[in-house]
């Protein structure tokens, strides 16, 4: 058995799977979040690292020299063996095993879900001891938990007012700009098809609030809709969540319907489908083209019929080309595609978005505005909204909340103050100037001038700040104004 402080070493996991001795563990203790066990051949922990102390709850004394037989279990029960502890099955096959799910409790009844990837560790061709490297998964699995207990109520408590887990309709999409019209026509086209459907729109867009409209608008609104944001939960935990697990699929498991299940003769939502790995992407894709899943740990084929509707924040096209995004999933995926303006394409949609939030907010704060002002409105419409109407959403939020509460007009005062800098730095030059050459060389100079002009001139002729503004040195700044021949400022 190895000795705490004596020549052990940490592995080198690339080089076949096959740990070979390197570099001192010393090296890793400083480091809290990293979770590395290490027993030797028989079982006995040698290392035991901070990371494991934070997760579990023991003290290195607590653990180091002792068999983890004795002192981890599956259940109140079972102890660990070598068929249900990944350490003592990798001593015992001497083959690694890789991304494992399991859960297990401490002697002091603390339960632990872990993904883990547990390696032999060789010398001169003999097993001497095995290496887990883990990640704590509880809070995260419980966060996963109550989102589908939470959602399986709503669920539960909408079908028991004829309702189906959803809260928008197309009525509640506001914007009457005819980028929004043309596309709410057209989401309502597609909703009479049960071909799959990808929405393509920026963060913020409402992409769900579209999948929800679709939902209620389409022959499957009695049925349930199950969104999912695939984007927030990792892979492992992910696949088992949309396909179910069967119990003994992996330590701790349990029989549970994935959301396939749940949204059977509903819609299942996956919304930012591209954050969803690629090794899932392709199980997602024989689901679709099988029409059946199999849960995690089953051999048994379950036919499912619901509808898919996908969203992604970015160009498919593009994602694909950074082997991002399967292609053959896209194809399957985006038979319909839907794709949601972003707020800064229909700027003329900002009064009435901003007058739904104000009479929101009227009612939450119990706050008077009757209206925003016409220099407020022209603040929000010179602004790009990378956010999109979710960002607009928080902006009034900002400024309702810092209004007082006798106040009946958001004046730009109450506007969030990036707005502000945004109006002070954003230019608009006159497109009227006659050039009298097609150039486009001489065009961009003559601009370029303009632009150096007024901002030397905002800047109260400080070319120091100007050149900040500008985001050049002063030097740069100094030979643009010789090269442009702008002679007045040097």
């Amino acid at each position: 058995m190895f000795k705490e402080n004596d020549s052990s070493y940490i592995c080198n996991l690339n080089n076949k799977d096959i740990c070979e001795y390197e570099l001192p563990l010393k090296s890793i203790e400083v480091i809290e979040d990293f979770c590395i066990h290490i027993v030797d051949r028989q079982g006995y922990t040698i290392h035991y690292s901070k990371g494991c102390e934070n997760i579990e709850g023991y003290s290195k004394e607590d653990v180091f020299g002792k068999h983890i037989g004795d002192i981890y279990k599956i259940n109140e029960y079972t102890k660990l063996n070598s068929n249900n502890s990944m350490l003592l099955k990798v001593l015992k096959t001497g083959e690694a095993i890789k991304d494992q799910h399991m859960t297990y409790m401490t002697s002091t009844g603390k339960t632990v879900d872990i993904i883990t990837s547990t390696y032999p560790i060789y010398s001169k061709n003999e097993i001497v001891a095995a290496i887990s490297v883990f990640k704590d998964m509880t809070e995260l699995k419980h966060l996963s938990k109550t989102i589908m207990s939470l959602q399986k109520e709503l669920i539960t408590q909408k079908k028991l007012d004829n309702k189906n887990g959803t809260q928008y309709y197309f009525d509640d999409i506001i914007g009457s700009s005819i980028a929004m019209s043309t596309t709410i026509k057209m989401a309502k086209k597609i909703c009479e098809s049960h071909h799959p459907k990808l929405l393509i729109g920026e963060t913020g867009t409402g992409k769900e609030l579209f999948a929800q409209s679709m939902h209620n608008y389409s022959s499957l609104s009695n049925g349930p809709f199950v969104a999912i944001n695939c984007g927030a939960i990792p892979e492992t935990l992910l696949e088992s969540i949309l396909f179910g697990t069967t119990k003994g699929a992996f330590t701790g498991a349990t029989d549970k319907p994935g959301l396939f299940e749940e949204a059977q003769n509903g819609t299942l939502f996956l919304d930012e489908i591209n954050s969803m790995g690629l090794s899932l992407q392709s199980k997602l894709l024989r689901a679709l083209e099988t029409k059946t899943i199999r849960r995690v740990g089953s051999n048994e084929q379950i036919s499912i019929d619901a509808q898919i509707i996908s969203a992604t924040n970015v160009n498919p096209i593009e994602a694909i080309r950074k082997k991002q995004f399967r292609p053959d999933l896209y194809y399957r995926l985006a038979v319909l595609t839907l794709e949601i303006p972003p707020l800064c394409n229909r700027l003329e949609d900002i009064d009435e978005l901003v007058m739904n939030f104000i009479e929101i907010n009227n009612k939450i704060m119990a706050k008077k505005i009757q209206r925003i002002s016409g220099e407020s409105l022209k603040l929000l419409k010179s602004f790009r909204w990378p956010g999109n109407v979710r960002q607009l959403r928080h902006a009034i939020d900002y400024a309702m909340n810092v209004a007082e509460v006798n106040d009946v007009i958001i004046s730009p005062k109450h506007l969030p103050q990036y707005i502000i800098e945004n109006s002070k730095t954003k230019k608009i030059f006159s497109t009227g100037i006659s050039y009298k050459t097609c150039d486009l060389k001489e065009t961009l100079k003559e601009i370029e001038k303009n632009i150096i002009t007024q901002e030397i001139e905002d800047n109260d002729n400080n070319l120091s700040q100007t050149a900040r503004k500008l985001g050049i040195s002063r030097q740069h700044l100094h030979y643009r104004l010789k090269v442009l021949n702008i002679d007045r400022f040097t």
